[in-house]
């Protein structure tokens, strides 16, 4: 009788420990932190997806710290971990690490930096226009650019070593006189869903596997890809120059390493003697030797020419700098 009455107490005992003991959990940690509300406020959180294999993987932010494993940014890490049940005030579960079962390389990790359109539906573009960008912001969860025209950015919804899906983007509304894509340009890229990153560049596929994009890597020592064709001056140090068909303008070949163009007057051309995605020298201008009833213009520009040591490329629009970071000449592709 005895021996009867003591058995379901154990059995129960034994269901009770059972419920409250420890298990033992697989997932994969990702190469990089993203930004994510914790208690505290906006915090950086791991890239988690609880599960073995990386197919059709889900990874969410997870502000808990896993007690005893290693971050390591741009690796994945496979780990074992043993998971015990959020108690009494505490809100999440405590993670403390068994063993780390599988390291290797973040692909998403490859996404970050400065991207510039090569083709688009097959097509390669034609690089007198302005050639839509894209940055990605992977802490942030973020993508933006220029369309050819106007500024975007859009949230990255999902983002896994394979596969990738963004909000809808918003941008800036300026109706632009010059030849652009971005109507194109746009509509492609709210169908991506897949994307690959090999040798520096970037390609796009939508839900059909299709390819749909293909951008370049931006290289900080090689010069921005958006830097070539022709620009029409608007600015002599900051004073803004009337729209002529005679202003001065000037067209970059990147692969010759040449300018050439009009300086309000003659023709020129110049060898580009240093040339990054920052730094810009052009060498000696050789011009015809017309004589306009107005030189003062052309003699500005190649004045003003040989000042400039910097530039940057800001949408449509190509700002030259001195040696202190001042505007000496302003362009509109």
């Amino acid at each position: 009788m005895k021996l009867r009455s003591v058995l379901p107490f154990v059995a129960g005992l034994v269901i009770l420990q059972s419920c409250s003991t420890p298990k033992n959990e697989v997932m994969w940690v990702g190469g990089m932190k993203t930004e994510c509300d914790a208690e505290a406020g906006k915090t950086e959180c791991l890239n988690v997806y609880e599960g073995e294999e990386l197919k059709d993987e889900k990874w969410q932010g997870m502000s808990a710290d896993i007690e005893g494993f290693s971050f390591e940014e741009g690796f994945m890490k496979k780990i074992e971990v043993k998971k015990e049940e959020a108690k009494g005030n505490e809100t999440s579960p405590k993670y403390t690490l068994v063993k780390e079962l599988e390291r290797k390389e973040d692909p998403r990790m490859h996404l970050n930096g400065q991207w510039v359109l090569a083709s688009i539906n097959g097509k390669n573009i034609n690089k007198m226009i302005v050639l839509p960008t894209m940055k990605f912001d992977l802490k942030a969860k973020l993508i933006s650019g220029n369309g050819g025209c106007n500024l975007y950015s859009a949230q990255i919804d999902e983002l896994s070593t394979q596969n990738i899906k963004l909000s809808k983007n918003a941008g800036t509304l300026m109706e632009c006189a010059n030849e652009n894509m971005e109507n194109e340009y746009h509509t492609v890229l709210s169908e991506i869903a897949k994307y690959e990153v090999k040798n520096e560049k970037l390609t796009f596929h939508n839900k059909d596997g299709k390819e749909t994009m293909t951008f370049i890597k931006v290289d900080p020592s090689q010069p921005n890809p958006a830097l070539g064709g022709m620009w029409m001056s608007t600015r002599l140090m900051g004073d803004t120059i009337i729209k002529a068909d005679n202003n001065p303008n000037i067209t970059f070949d990147l692969d010759k390493m040449m300018v050439a163009g009009k300086d309000g007057c003659n023709n020129y051309n110049a060898s580009i003697e240093t040339l990054s995605n920052a730094d810009l020298i052009i060498g000696q201008i050789a011009s015809t030797k017309m004589m306009c009833p107005n030189m003062d213009m052309a003699d500005k520009f190649t004045e003003l020419i040989a000042k400039v040591v910097t530039y940057k490329v800001v949408g449509s629009e190509l700002i030259m700098m001195d040696q202190d970071g001042n505007e000496v000449l302003a362009f509109v592709k």
